[in-house]
């Protein structure tokens, strides 16, 4: 009994060992996995700077026609500036209503054939940073025209519908003249997809409007989870990890909304930063 007894001690211990080397390993390369999964996130910034820098020297008219005096630091800001109004005329030319987002004077505008027809001051930026450290060829090569808005999201109504009574006398047609529209009161956040793997995103600036924060909560939320989302699949399926530079922009909710309602469908929008 003794040896039977030592016999099944024996293997209840080598059972518990190879589910203790088992659970290791899966430890172990559970945490490998997240290793070269948050390293491939790290070095998307660079895999992002090398794809514009790629598109850049694909341009061959550009590179040819770039001068290196641009890159002096001295120049660098009225070079920023007339490629601006060199976009800006290129802009003119589109007989819809289009985006500009002048970040040196923190101002969003719509214009249409290079009238602008409203302007709003932004209350705070947020410029990316790999934005702000790409090199001024670069910049000059994304910036010098217009670029395509691709793909919106937003929690804006953006053709509002309000069904009233017809009122009852000339009294009471007055008094709701004067009535609010509660319907467009709705917290105001908008993000825009644009080519070249950009991104720009709206936030109202004040949260005084019912259900603003939990609004803002579920908006930056709902762009993390799209954001993961993708990042997993391209991680599961070998693909090199998505880096998308964002300007985050906050401004009247009111001015937001009646900007993103004037937007057509493939609009452009003109950046300018220094």
């Amino acid at each position: 009994m003794s040896d039977l007894s030592n016999h099944e001690t024996d293997q209840k211990q080598n059972i518990n060992l190879r589910k203790n080397h088992l659970s290791r390993i899966l430890i172990y390369s559970s945490a490998l996995i997240l290793a070269v999964y948050l390293i491939s996130i790290g070095i998307a910034p660079l895999h992002k700077i090398g794809e514009i820098k790629k598109m850049v020297e694909a341009d061959t008219v550009f590179i040819h026609q770039y001068d290196s005096i641009n890159d002096h630091p001295e120049i660098i800001s009225a070079i920023r500036k007339k490629v601006y109004t060199a976009a800006l005329l290129k802009l003119s030319e589109m007989d819809s209503i289009q985006l500009i987002v002048n970040l040196h004077d923190s101002l969003v505008c719509l214009s249409i054939n290079g009238v602008q027809i409203h302007k709003t001051p932004i209350q705070s930026i947020e410029n990316d940073k790999l934005l702000k450290m790409i090199p001024n060829r670069e910049y000059l090569n994304l910036f010098s025209g217009p670029i395509q808005i691709v793909g919106q999201n937003s929690t804006i109504v953006k053709e509002p519908i309000v069904v009233r009574q017809a009122p009852k006398d000339t009294i009471e047609a007055s008094l709701n003249a004067y009535k609010p529209d509660t319907m467009i009161q709705n917290p105001a956040f908008l993000s825009l997809q644009l080519e070249h793997g950009l991104k720009l995103i709206f936030e109202q600036d004040i949260d005084s409007y019912p259900g603003a924060k939990k609004a803002r909560r579920i908006f930056r939320i709902k762009l993390w989870l799209d954001k993961t989302i993708q990042s997993l699949i391209n991680f599961v399926s070998l693909k090199k990890q998505e880096y998308i530079p964002t300007l985050v922009i906050k401004m009247p909710p009111d001015d937001l909304r009646a900007i993103y309602r004037a937007l057509p469908a493939n609009a452009f929008v003109v950046i300018y930063y220094d």
